[in-house]
């Protein structure tokens, strides 16, 4: 869906998001950042999963599920620059690269991110990183939340001087004494999920990778998430958003993508869903059957998205790309992490 004026107006911000896109405007993105929890499908012994092979594991699916996505979101651990150097990405594929230090991992408490130590939003502009993404587990109840907070408005502050965009990723989990079972704790978790997704759109993020708000098990559960994205829709505005698969059942998750495409998500940022059986398969002879099943899932996913979606396709028409940008913006863009809309205020 292209506006007069998009989310945002930052020319390096559009075109990496061009390069994370389907040409025509949809996020159709293997998610292959996982740390511990990916290494836990390659052998039932943690132990004999070194870094080699966890490395090795990540290029055959990277290379297996390159001609069906429009990008790969990456570690710097395993998958980074191995897969750049390895040539298992292709040039035509985007790349998202992940700031975190995290799994999905629920400890008691509330959390505060951990950002992979050594790692740099800078760096991650240099690999090549056309996005940087957050895993960010967030509770506005939390005593962590303010601290939470901070986390993100620094990252973006810091990703608008690189017109690097960032996508932010909220987990609402469950505090020490809940229930995460219980149906009222499922409710909350609902309204959770809105309401984080509202905050880190006002703190300056360029993009959303969302929890499924809701079930699918029954019709009537079905029309409750339905509902649910809607409202999450209204409440980010023009952001464009997509779905995670949080390692459900592919079934589940294809029919969370058709409620989510429906209600305004522009794609999916998923992994384990897509990709779990083809990692844990450890018979060689049946490997490139388990891989092309998750190409499979794929290419069936980015149909569904493609059938009932939003295409997000930022553009600005002539007057307006000639109003932000006038004769010399050049000598003032990002000089000093000065964005388009400053430009053409001067």
């Amino acid at each position: 869906m292209t506006s007069a004026v998009p989310a945002t107006t930052d020319p390096g911000k559009i075109r990496s998001f061009q390069r994370v896109t389907t040409a025509d405007g949809f996020f159709v993105i293997c998610a292959l950042d996982h740390l511990s929890d990916f290494q836990a499908l390659l052998d039932p012994d943690p132990a004999r999963v070194d870094h080699r092979r966890t490395v090795a594991a990540k290029i055959d699916l990277i290379r297996a599920l390159a001609p069906e996505v429009s990008a790969f979101l990456l570690d710097a651990e395993f998958g980074l620059a191995q897969a750049i150097a390895s040539r298992a990405l292709p040039g035509s594929v985007g790349l998202m690269a992940s700031i975190e230090n995290e799994d999905y991992q629920i400890p008691p408490g509330a959390r505060r991110t951990r950002l992979r130590e050594g790692w740099s939003v800078w760096q991650a502009k240099m690999i090549g990183a056309d996005v940087l993404k957050l895993l960010w587990f967030f509770r506005p109840d939390a005593d962590s939340a303010d601290h939470q907070r901070e986390v993100v408005r620094r990252l973006a502050a810091e990703c608008a001087r690189l017109s690097l965009p960032l996508v932010v990723e909220p987990i609402w989990y469950p505090l020490p004494g809940e229930d995460r079972d219980a149906a009222a704790w499922q409710r909350r978790r609902v309204e959770g999920i809105i309401e984080s997704a509202a905050e880190a759109a006002a703190l300056g993020v360029d993009m959303l990778k969302v929890e499924f708000p809701g079930a699918v098990g029954s019709e009537e559960e079905r029309a409750a998430a339905l509902k649910a994205c809607r409202r999450l829709e209204e409440r980010i505005g023009d952001l464009p958003w997509v779905i995670l698969s949080a390692g459900v059942g592919y079934e589940t998750f294809r029919e969370q993508v058709r409620i989510a495409s429906e209600a305004g998500a522009s794609g999916f940022l998923a992994g384990r869903s897509i990709w779990r059986d083809a990692a844990a398969t450890r018979d060689a002879a049946k490997r490139p059957e388990a891989a092309s099943e998750a190409a499979r899932r794929l290419a069936e996913l980015a149909a569904i998205t493609r059938s009932s979606g939003r295409p997000y396709r930022p553009a600005l028409d002539a007057e307006v790309a000639a109003r932000l940008f006038p004769s010399g913006w050049y000598r003032r863009w990002n000089r000093e992490g000065t964005g388009a809309s400053q430009i053409a205020a001067e």
